[in-house]
């Protein structure tokens, strides 16, 4: 995706949701990567420790000006970490990773993130596999994986009782607007596609 922030708004929440290997993940890291670009700083609030620190240098994104707060598996400790992070002025972004298991967020909760935010004129961006800000977030974009691309044979080889390997070098991921306040970013379904180096 060429311009993740097309979906990022300041002053908002925006949140992206998918099932696993749905590309949520990737288009976080575009977003993150796009954020960042500008000279900004950004915080991510890891629910589940699911960060790859790697992946994301990988992906064009600097590690020296990205807060990572990892909560291990305490949705709780996630949700009032994230509360405190919108508040900080500073950051062009913070984003709040939940994971498979999303915590439950009170309509209260979530109309103060909504506010905080305003406030702080920064963006949040909640990943998970079902949204969880409700009326607060003002965008809910979802991935939809389309088509995987392999190299490599499932089959066994003759004269092997193995099958031989194959490796992954492709995806194309669909991105659908289920939800937008005001104008969307995209008229219809987007969809992108990321090649292995």
């Amino acid at each position: 995706m060429s311009n993740a922030n097309a979906i990022v708004r300041r002053g908002g929440i925006t949140e992206i949701v998918g099932r696993l290997s749905s590309g949520r993940t990737s288009l976080l890291l575009a977003c993150l990567r796009d954020a960042l670009a500008t000279g900004g700083v950004a915080a991510l609030v890891d629910a589940d420790g699911a960060f790859d620190p790697e992946s994301a240098d990988a992906a064009g994104i600097e590690g020296q000006r990205l807060l990572w707060v990892r909560c291990g598996g305490r949705r709780d400790v996630a949700l009032r970490a994230t509360d405190l992070l919108v508040r900080c002025p500073g950051f062009v972004l913070v984003i709040l990773d939940v994971g498979e298991t999303a915590p439950l967020l009170s309509l209260a909760t979530a109309y103060r993130l909504k506010l905080a935010v305003r406030r702080a004129d920064t963006a949040l961006v909640i990943a998970g596999r079902q949204p969880i800000a409700g009326a607060s977030a003002s965008l809910v974009v979802e991935t939809v994986p389309r088509e995987v691309e392999w190299i490599g044979s499932p089959r066994v080889a003759p004269g092997s009782a193995a099958p031989t390997r194959q490796r992954l070098v492709g995806a194309s991921t669909e991105m659908r607007v289920r939800r937008a306040q005001g104008a969307s970013p995209v008229g219809e379904a987007l969809t992108w596609r990321w090649r292995a180096r």
